[in-house]
């Protein structure tokens, strides 16, 4: 079973999760959803702020964003995320994001630098 566990601190962080890597899973995201099960993993196509950028339109849930490199460490996490805001941006630029039940990161203990695996 696929999970996302933390190299830093050596520590399972979720047990499953959900891999958007195609242009329309990344572009359907969360979208039209009212709850998050799983956490969803976006893989982008290039490391950067603007295509890593994200909006909340059409997302009927709060969540967290985890913004990571391509190093896959954290640059940026954003915590409870309103619906229908219009831009989300990470402040470093990214390679990977996870969109997870909003609290998560701050109940899991995610910090910025730490590095995850999956």
């Amino acid at each position: 079973m696929p999970q996302i566990k933390s190299v830093t601190r050596k520590r399972k962080l979720f047990s499953s999760y959900d891999i958007a890597s195609t242009p329309l899973k990344r572009t359907l995201g969360i979208m039209f959803k009212f709850e998050l099960d799983k956490p969803l993993l976006f893989v982008l196509d290039k490391e950067s702020i603007l295509h890593s950028t994200i909006h909340s339109f059409f997302c009927f849930v709060r969540f967290d964003a985890i913004f990571l490199n391509s190093e896959k460490r954290i640059v940026d996490i954003k915590e409870n995320i309103a619906p229908f805001r219009p831009i989300i941006d990470p402040k470093s630029p990214s390679k990977y994001f996870i969109e997870c039940k909003a609290g998560q990161a701050k109940r899991l203990g995610m910090k910025i630098g730490e590095k995850l695996d999956w």
